[in-house]
């Protein structure tokens, strides 16, 4: 017995009303650059733990515990997403989805310049540590409603034959967010002495999330909300429970989107986080040479998403996740062998992390946006993103990287090659067995329960 779920007015598909070109282009605009605004934020947060939270804030530790500690409260944003993401999604589907942009861009750029206002663990002991994790918590909280409102702004607002690559431009932002934070931390270090750089220079970058917060705020406060909400608004249509309503009726496609979450973002992860404490602890790398190979891991992903977003809208959405999944699994393998240990050129580092990120990453990222908001239906699809995407999140990306730390210390790659590739397989496989929602004609009167067949 195989579950259909029928789709209703108000759908993606079906919302052309309302939408003009300048829409699209303000919501596009919006998407983009308030998600990567927002992911330099979460970005920032990323590298500094890399290459600096170790020593400020967990230095009464040994040199594997305060990395396992300064990675952990990376990990802690995550844990939080879903319950962020459960919240947030419902809101967005029963009040809009432009309000919630807003108050998730509030709350991380407040919490990501009270991070650059914190005293280090010499000044305050163990409170510091604990006030660090309080504000990645919040962080976690602003970014679970994030990607899924932005996406399902681009996307409810693009032409059908556009929503791949419409659907890439928060990824692409969030890649660009990254790269941002990443080369605002290698500035800063690149102009002082290392012990100025930890002592206080490393909390610059922190503190002009002020600015950045204010421009992203006048330009989602001047996005419309979109023609699909307005729709299910006009027609009294919102649901009053969407999160109920979308693990009753779509429970598959929560399954699909959480395991293909858990494979993007643990292969993202895993060389954006991860990487850079192995090449500072494994390969013997400096702050300047591992920041230089997370840029090249993240530019190289910003400007590949939207072409394989774009791909997507030609050759269809799976077969360009598939591909991304299936390489990964396989570079996982050549890619990682070639990091032997102290005595690696820096160079190769960077281009396996352009290669690692870059392509693999990007052909997963770039059509995902779209393809995960076809499986749900507009009355609930804020919340299907929230709860699924960002359990897949909590799942991927804060327990892959951990995982990876502890393997490091081991003297050989092969148990880092095997689990990216079994995180990569398992996103085949749910990208294999995924099916969006039908919207045909004779559908579209039906009402939103499932039909057993």
């Amino acid at each position: 017995m195989t579950e259909r779920t029928t789709a209703v007015a108000g759908s993606p598909a079906d919302a052309n009303s309302g939408r003009s070109r300048a829409d699209s282009r303000r919501a596009s605009r919006a998407a983009f650059v308030g998600t990567l605004l927002e992911y330099y934020d979460f970005s920032l947060y990323a590298s500094a733990a890399s290459v600096v939270f170790a020593s400020v804030f967990f230095s009464g530790s040994s040199p594997l515990l305060a990395t396992l500690q300064a990675v952990g409260t990376f990990a802690v944003g995550f844990l939080v997403r879903p319950v962020g993401g459960v919240i947030l999604g419902s809101l967005g589907d029963r009040i809009g989805r432009k309000r919630i942009l807003v108050f998730t861009l509030v709350l991380m750029g407040i919490a990501t310049l009270l991070v650059g206002l914190l005293p280090g663990y010499d000044q305050i002991g163990w409170a510091a540590p604990a006030l660090l994790v309080f504000l990645r918590i919040l962080q976690g909280i602003g970014a679970s409603g994030e990607y899924g409102g932005a996406a399902l702004v681009a996307v409810e607002f693009s032409p059908e034959k556009k929503k791949g690559l419409m659907g890439s431009l928060p990824g692409m932002g969030a890649a660009l967010g990254g790269v941002l934070g990443t080369l605002s931390l290698l500035t800063v270090s690149s102009l002082m002495s290392q012990e100025s750089f930890l002592a206080w220079g490393w909390r610059i970058p922190f503190l002009c999330s002020v600015v950045i917060l204010a421009y992203g705020l006048w330009l989602r406060r001047s996005l419309p909300e979109t023609p699909a909400f307005r729709e299910i608004e006009e027609s009294n249509a919102v649901s009053k429970r969407p999160l109920f309503d979308v693990i009753r009726q779509q429970p598959r496609a929560l399954l699909t989107v959480l395991v293909m979450t858990i494979g993007q973002t643990g292969i993202g992860y895993f060389y954006i986080v991860f990487m850079g404490t192995f090449g500072t602890n494994q390969l013997g790398f400096g702050g300047t040479e591992v920041l230089v190979g997370l840029i090249a891991a993240q530019l190289t992903n910003a400007l590949l998403i939207p072409m394989f977003g774009s791909l997507s809208d030609r050759v269809g959405r799976a077969p360009v996740i598939m591909f991304g999944f299936l390489y990964s699994a396989v570079f996982a393998w050549v890619g990682i062998s070639l990091l032997s240990g102290v005595g690696t050129p820096p160079l190769l580092y960077w281009v396996v992390m352009a290669a690692g990120n870059g392509i693999g990453v990007a052909a997963i990222f770039g059509p995902m946006g779209a393809y995960v908001i076809e499986l749900f239906h507009t009355q609930h699809a804020y919340s299907g993103l929230g709860l699924g995407r960002e359990a897949g999140n909590a799942l991927g990306a804060a327990f892959v990287p951990v995982i990876a730390v502890a393997l490091a210390f081991d003297d050989t790659t092969v148990y880092l090659s095997l689990l990216i590739c079994v995180v990569s397989l398992l996103g085949f496989a749910a990208t294999v067995l995924s099916r969006t929602r039908s919207t045909s004609p004779s559908e579209q009167n039906d009402n939103t329960a499932p039909v057993a067949v």
